[in-house]
């Protein structure tokens, strides 16, 4: 399947050539075609691990002793190269295009956060377990009485001294079954205090929470789509944990959530773009095919109208996502934006994927074409990691204190020069 829409990231950089080459050639020999739900469900665990052995794994993060050459070999035996968040969107993009559950098959994932903010220890396990073994890592951020309201987590991490003990419950979690462990945030509280503060003003932690550590239990449910992981709760009993454990400082939390999320809010965009650009290659050659009174269906002007409409809408929310993530890559973070990208790449996708259905016909709507199971998936993906109408929100929220700030501004000036 060509690489539609990562043509303009390769201009742009051509050092990440190689690296697209070695993810389609992988791609192409462990999934050659687009997952349909009556197929059989691929391994994705094993494919991980295979990436993992391919060097595919460690392609968003630079460790602070791999050297910068880009042409010296890294421990995997594979040719060094160029990384970061772009690349990583690459590899999302070129996963999409074959299955939205595709997603965790490279790159490092959640497991970022114990690589970029844990104690020397846990970075050098993490790096052992996930970018050597491809082991995959979960999150635990939504609680189910509130959702992805930060400040009204419950979920406590009390300071023994010695330890930390984790109690509370998370919700809505992907790979609750396959993952090795999870990053969960959490209000940081001393034993002294556990139970007469107000959770709501204590700062958000984040701390790395092993899979089978005692007092961790899993309660999994049916999800509508993304069925490819496991889904459900987990819930945290008294749950001791070394101190080495927490990432970042106490109160991190938030910083460590909005780094992180603005990243990974764009790769789950080009999942779901990489889905739709396939979607309308895919209908392209449908509407080629088929005819209507001996006219072929993309000589309509109404249907040659709506395929270029998804196509050019498909191709500018790719641009902006890869746009912040360069901008990310050179150390400029702009959450708004990066939420917004978000909610609007995957409701983009989303439109291309019904319209693409509706050009199959009566066929797009059975399982035996990938775009019922496309549907589903990227409908998840508009819940996921913050619901889309409190993504655009968090940009208009933006605008409006921009316009505050300088409304100030100018009644500053303002009064200034009347006192002259």
């Amino acid at each position: 399947m060509p690489a539609t829409g990562i043509s303009p990231i390769l201009v742009r950089h051509p050092e990440l050539t190689d690296l697209a080459t070695r993810l389609t050639a992988f791609l192409d020999t462990h999934l050659p075609e687009p997952v349909r739900e009556g197929d059989p469900r691929p391994d994705w665990l094993a494919l991980r691990a295979q990436a993992a052995a391919a060097g595919l794994t460690g392609i968003d993060v630079t460790f602070p002793d791999e050297p910068d050459e880009p042409d010296e070999p890294d421990e995997s035996g594979e040719p060094g190269e160029p990384r970061g968040r772009v690349a990583q969107g690459m590899a999302m993009f070129l996963a999409g295009q074959r299955d939205c559950d595709a997603r965790e098959i490279f790159s490092t994932g959640h497991a970022a956060m114990p690589l970029r903010y844990g104690s020397p220890t846990l970075l050098r396990r993490t790096r052992e377990q996930v970018v050597g073994a491809g082991k995959l890592a979960g999150i635990a951020a939504s609680e189910p009485h509130s959702g992805s309201d930060l400040r009204g987590f419950r979920t406590v991490l009390v300071d023994h001294g010695d330890h930390f003990a984790l109690s509370g419950s998370k919700g809505l979690i992907s790979r609750v079954e396959e993952a090795y462990g999870f990053v969960v945030f959490c209000k940081l509280v001393d034993r002294a205090d556990a139970g007469r503060v107000d959770l709501r003003d204590v700062p958000l932690s984040a701390v790395w929470v092993p899979a089978d550590a005692a007092g961790v239990l899993t309660e999994t449910t049916d999800p509508m789509g993304m069925r490819g992981w496991s889904f459900g709760h987990l819930h945290f009993v008294d749950t001791r944990l070394d101190k080495d454990f927490l990432l970042g400082a106490p109160g991190d939390g938030r910083r460590i959530f909005d780094a992180h999320f603005s990243a990974w809010r764009l790769m789950m965009s080009l999942v779901c773009l990489g889905a739709a650009a396939a979607a309308i290659q895919e209908s392209a050659a449908r509407t080629r095919a088929r005819t209507v009174a001996r006219m072929p269906l993309a000589a309509i002007p109404s249907v040659a109208a709506r395929l270029g409409t998804a196509a050019a809408e498909v191709e500018a929310a790719t641009a902006w996502c890869f746009a912040l993530l360069e901008r990310i890559d050179q150390g400029e973070t702009d959450v708004a934006a990066c939420s917004a990208a978000k909610a609007l790449a995957t409701d983009t996708a989303y439109r291309a994927v019904d319209l693409a259905l509706q050009l199959h016909g009566s066929e797009g709507y059975t399982k035996h074409t990938p775009m019922e199971k496309r549907l589903r998936d990227i409908r998840g993906l508009r819940i996921a990691d913050g619901p889309n109408d409190a993504l655009y929100s968090v940009l208009a929220h933006a605008l409006l204190a921009e316009e505050r700030q300088a409304g100030d501004a100018q009644a500053g000036d303002a009064r200034l020069l009347a006192h002259r």
